[in-house]
C-alpha cells in the first residue's frame, strides 16, 4: 500500500500500489481538464517521494518546463503512485 498526503488540503490517502492519481483525487481540490496530459489543469508539485511515483510522461515532457519538472511539477493526470510515500501540493483555485 501506498500513501498520499495532500499537503494542500491536509488530507492523506492509502491506495494500492500502482493507483493512478486521478481515480482518488475526489475528495481534494485537484482538478482535471482534458485528462489526456494537453491542458495543463492538473498541474501538481511532487513535495517528497519522486523515487515512488511513476516516470514523467512524454505529454509531461511537452507540456511543462524542464526546470518545473526538475523542482518536482508534475501533470496529475499522467500521475500513478508506485509504492511508498508522496506528498504533492498545488495551487488552488480561487473562486470568482
Amino acid at each position: 500500500m501506498a500513501r498520499v498526503y495532500f499537503k494542500t488540503d491536509d488530507v492523506t490517502h492509502e491506495v494500492e500500489d500502482g493507483t493512478p492519481l486521478i481515480d482518488f483525487c475526489d475528495e481534494v481540490d485537484v482538478s482535471f481538464g482534458c485528462t489526456e496530459g494537453t491542458c495543463g489543469v492538473c498541474e501538481v508539485t511532487v513535495l517528497e517521494g519522486r523515487d515512488n511515483v511513476s516516470r514523467i510522461t512524454e505529454e509531461e515532457k511537452d507540456y511543462l518546463l524542464p526546470e518545473d519538472l526538475e523542482e518536482g511539477m508534475r501533470l496529475g493526470c499522467q500521475v500513478k503512485v508506485r509504492k511508498g510515500d508522496v506528498t504533492l501540493s498545488w495551487k488552488k483555485v480561487k473562486a470568482k
